[in-house]
């Protein structure tokens, strides 16, 4: 792999890891990712933008770990975002993987849902319809979601 690329990309994909999963285990799925592509001899720098792959793949690591452990990791020590409530930042850690990576490419990051669909290799359409699972799950639990 391009280690110039991995460097570019790493903080961003160690904090996308960190939503997705929680601290604990952001920097295992991120070096699971970059050792599972230097394992197959892909090259990044081959893509126009490896970035997306990058962030799919991270996503997929995280859905994979969430599996074999069966159990959704607590998260005690996560970095709260800037002007977000704790009580809606727990809330968004609840979430399923999907929807909370949805949530946080859109509202966090400020992607449009085309934009968090190329992140996340899915349809916008797919995008939106977590976005709107998401709003109904933190309805009871946050006001002015």
């Amino acid at each position: 792999m391009d280690e110039a690329i991995y460097r570019e990309h790493r903080d961003a994909l160690v904090r996308y890891a960190t939503v997705l999963t929680g601290p604990s285990n952001a920097e295992d799925i991120v070096s699971t990712v970059i050792a599972r592509i230097y394992k197959s001899h892909r090259t990044l720098s081959s893509l126009d933008d490896p970035k997306p792959y990058l962030m799919k793949s991270v996503l997929n690591e995280a859905i994979d770990s969430r599996r074999r452990k069966q159990t959704l990791p607590l998260v005690d020590q996560a970095i709260e975002p800037r002007e977000v409530r704790p009580d809606v930042f727990e809330a968004v850690i609840g979430l399923p993987v999907q929807q909370r990576a949805a949530v946080y490419l859109t509202y966090w990051i400020g992607m449009t849902s085309d934009e968090a669909a190329t992140q996340m290799g899915c349809r916008p359409a797919t995008v939106r319809r977590y976005l709107h699972l998401a709003k109904k799950k933190l309805e009871g639990v946050v006001d002015h979601v």
